[in-house]
């Protein structure tokens, strides 16, 4: 325990560097963190192991990176131009989800539980790694932008809840899906009444938001956070559903803007700078070296999701975007990183994939969070987006 801290010393410095060198190169801080738990774990250099404490880190981190997922994706995205998210989601997502799965587990003879899984891991974008694309190119202040935002949260969502529902039995299935349903309603409810009574919630909080009380707020909101997850996982939900539900219900309608832009802020300034690189760091500790045996799995993997990911984000575009070109889309949408690495982290930590597999799922998403950065860069680049008809 007392090597515990200088562990964590080095974790955290070699990915917020490694992190930093990506970010500079155009590439997700995330793959860095990676990277530098992969060079100081059991794959490379050995300085670091896994061991119980780094899981009960991990964990935390885990909580504060998914209510900060849940806050920046709010409940606004999924109700606006819901048919054609719907639509974005099914066939990006879900129809590659279900190739891969099929291959896995007839082709690869993968088990089932871990066929899903790693299938679940690899197959859903990432709403983080989408959200700083579409801010850093502006393409968030257009319609398109916001609707690829609004299809990426609804994949992520899915993808939670198949998560923590295809390995239950069928009875345990049925309670589980009348909580969630009867806790989605009541955090709809819950949504409206906040709305509903913002104009005397609102000045409250305001009052509170000097240096002094601002704590007090922001301890609110995690408490309420902590709260809803212990919720989901009493009743047999993994707490993950919970925070990013929890996120969703603070929003700047409900809390106001300024107690809302306090807490984003203080939230991404506490995960960008301890929980984000440490819990993908750790992550980087669990992989081990991919056998050549298992490379065929690892490039069926990424050929489905180019080709029929690829090609469903494409012609989806291609038919319904107006303003940002298909290529653009697809840069976006196939875009890998902190969702696909956090289900392979529960399903590692629940026995539900192997170590080996872990690794070909965090490869694959490495891979893919490179290659579409840099296929959205490109086509960005290329497009020349005229931003003119904002002022009209």
């Amino acid at each position: 325990m007392t090597d515990f801290i200088p562990l964590i010393l080095l974790l955290l410095v070699v990915a917020i560097a490694l992190g930093s060198v990506f970010k500079v190169l155009g590439l997700p801080d995330v793959v860095g963190a990676i990277i530098a738990g992969v060079i100081i774990g059991p794959a490379v250099f050995g300085f670091i192991t896994p061991t119980s404490e780094l899981s009960a880190i991990s964990l935390l981190s885990l909580f504060f990176i998914i209510l900060q997922i849940g806050i920046e994706s709010s409940a606004d995205i999924f109700s606006r131009n819901i048919t054609f998210i719907s639509g974005f989601a099914i066939t990006s997502f879900v129809l590659p989800f279900l190739v891969m799965a099929v291959g896995s587990y007839y082709v690869f003879q993968l088990p089932y539980f871990e066929a899903i899984s790693v299938s679940l891991a690899v197959s859903i974008p990432s709403i983080s790694i989408t959200s700083v694309l579409l801010m850093r190119s502006g393409l968030i202040r257009i319609e398109d932008g916001q609707r690829l935002l609004g299809a990426v949260a609804m994949s992520d969502v899915l993808a939670f809840i198949i998560l923590v529902s295809f390995h239950r039995a069928p009875l345990e299935l049925l309670i589980i899906s009348v909580s969630l349903i009867a806790f989605v309603v009541g955090v709809y409810y819950l949504d409206m009444f906040l709305r509903a009574t913002s104009e005397h919630i609102i000045p409250r909080l305001d009052r509170l938001n000097d240096p002094e009380k601002e704590a007090v707020v922001f301890a609110i909101i995690i408490l309420i956070g902590l709260g809803i997850s212990s919720l989901f996982e009493y009743i047999g939900i993994s707490f993950v559903m919970g925070a990013f539900f929890a996120g969703l219900i603070i929003h700047k309608d409900s809390v106001g803007e300024q107690t809302f832009r306090m807490v984003k802020v203080t939230l991404q300034r506490i995960n960008s700078s301890f929980f984000i690189p440490l819990f993908f760091s750790i992550s980087g500790v669990e992989m081990t070296i991919i056998a050549l045996t298992v490379l065929p799995y690892l490039v069926f993997l990424l050929i489905v999701t180019i080709v029929i990911g690829g090609y469903a984000a494409y012609k989806f575009s291609q038919r319904f975007m107006k303003h940002i070109s298909p290529m653009v889309s697809v840069g976006i949408f196939g875009g890998r990183g902190a969702v696909g690495i956090i289900i392979a982290s529960i399903a590692l930590s629940d026995g539900l994939m192997t170590e080996t597999y872990y690794s070909v799922a965090i490869f694959a998403t490495v891979i893919m969070a490179i290659a579409f950065t840099f296929v959205f860069d490109r086509s960005f680049r290329n497009g020349k987006l005229d931003f003119s008809f904002l002022k009209s």
